[in-house]
């Protein structure tokens, strides 16, 4: 993994300066991206519009798992939330881009090792694709320890695999919804009353 800065980037004329990833960069005011097998990765669109609408609600605090760049981080803040944590294996990026804002904090850690201490109005996991099949197994504690929990899956064409994670998550949570956004295929759930009249509100909203 690489970590590239925005301004070279931008510079770069076989690179297309309207590319979603680059927009929210700039829109947020990034000031680094990541680079990984010579592919720039950085905010997910669909995920970032729909963490956008959410913490415009109700959302206090986030807890951001596989934060790559911290741009879930800066949205979050942009619309009020107020305590932000920020965890990946690789902090470089998130520390460049968001390490000196006030009321977040970055933990360098592995997510499948990471232990959840606190409560969260909201949860978010935007993990590498092949590493969601290891998780399952925690999507208990992001329940316990969260309102709401926002699963990235990957691709919305990916209907099987798709519904294999929406089974998984109805194994823990008591209410699902999922939302097919840019081509990203992303999913709302909770077990609280709190996080079950937001999601509901939510989605009516949609």
């Amino acid at each position: 993994m690489k970590v590239v800065k925005l301004e070279e980037i931008l510079k770069n004329r076989k690179i297309s300066q309207l590319l979603p990833t680059l927009l929210i960069a700039k829109e947020l005011e990034l000031k680094y991206l990541v680079k990984e097998r010579k592919q720039l990765t950085g905010p997910a669109v669909g995920l970032s519009i729909i963490i956008d609408k959410l913490t415009k609600m109700s959302i206090n605090s986030m807890l951001d798992l596989c934060c790559g760049t911290g741009a879930l981080a800066k949205i979050a803040l942009k619309n009020g939330v107020t305590r932000i944590v920020c965890v990946d294996k690789n902090t470089k990026a998130v520390k460049k881009n968001v390490g000196k804002l006030r009321n977040v904090k970055i933990i360098e850690a592995d997510v499948m090792k990471f232990k959840i201490e606190e409560f969260f109005d909201l949860i978010v996991l935007d993990a590498p694709r092949e590493l969601l099949p290891k998780l399952f197994n925690k999507f208990e504690e992001f329940s316990i320890h969260s309102n709401i929990f926002i699963l990235w899956h990957g691709s919305c064409e990916e209907e099987e695999w798709n519904e294999e994670i929406r089974e998984k998550l109805r194994e823990v949570f008591k209410v699902l919804y999922s939302f097919s956004v840019y081509g990203e295929e992303i999913s709302t759930c909770s077990s609280t009353e709190k996080g079950i009249k937001l999601l509901r509100k939510f989605y009516k909203e949609w």
